[in-house]
């Protein structure tokens, strides 16, 4: 991935993608894109003086709570993607990041995400403490044809598989890692809705953090052109994935 040393409000990258990143029909997996656009916003905020270890400084960091992906079509290996980031918004607890990915100058890729700033010691949302009047925000440049938004969480879903969280599944903020549970839920697809890229959009939205040592519990609902997960702590909702699918099932 290469990356510029100088920051702008509209902060861009390229990635080449290699084999290691590509999945059984040599596209790129949703969880590595997740990964180098997280990279991305990563090194975004380094530049522009809101980096995890600046943040830290105040016992705080920012969290994923929701996002929509939108996609008109996934890279595969040997190809150059584009990316774009910017901040839509930032104020009090929140801030919303957006991104765009582009092949051969056309846009296949649109996110749209919702980040909460919380106190890693007390473990609740907190107003940033960072001064940020110096980064630009975009409040009208929008990515996705729909934002995120809460996922129904009644749907009549059965119990598929379970997972107790490892060492692997975690991140500096010592709990599970976003993109861990979309990989979870994922894996829980019928392997031809990853052999033909039928995914469409993905909304995400995350409840509650999971940390080492935690049984969840992975139930799906289907329908004719959707699945919804929810991953679950005994009775509690952790964390909630819709899938719309280009075709039906």
């Amino acid at each position: 991935m290469q990356l510029p040393n100088k920051f702008s409000s509209i902060f861009k990258g390229t990635c080449h993608v290699t084999i290691d990143k590509c999945s059984v029909n040599s596209k790129i997996r949703f969880t590595d894109l997740m990964n180098i656009l997280q990279a991305l916003a990563g090194k975004h905020s380094d530049l522009g003086g809101m980096s995890y270890f600046d943040m830290q400084k105040n016992h705080q960091a920012w969290v994923l709570s929701s996002m929509r992906i939108e996609v008109e079509n996934l890279p595969q290996w040997h190809e150059t993607i584009e990316m774009e980031t910017w901040i839509e918004t930032l104020a009090g607890i929140k801030s919303i990041r957006d991104f765009e990915v582009f092949l051969n100058e056309k846009k296949i890729i649109g996110i749209n995400s919702l980040w909460v700033c919380v106190n890693t010691k007390k473990r609740r949302p907190e107003a940033i403490l960072i001064d940020h009047s110096h980064l630009e925000k975009f409040p009208n440049k929008k990515p996705t044809n729909q934002s995120f938004a809460k996922i129904d969480l009644s749907k009549p879903a059965q119990l598929i598989a379970e997972h107790t969280v490892v060492y692997s599944d975690l991140d500096a903020l010592n709990h599970v890692n976003n993109v861990k549970y979309i990989e979870w839920c994922l894996d829980c697809l019928p392997i031809e809705i990853h052999q033909h890229a039928k995914i469409k959009s993905i909304d995400l939205n995350y409840l509650k953090e999971l940390t080492f040592n935690q049984k969840a519990a992975i139930y799906c609902c289907k329908t004719e052109k959707e699945f919804y997960f929810y991953i679950c702590e005994n009775a509690t909702i952790c964390f909630a994935m819709r899938l719309e699918l280009n075709e039906n099932l």
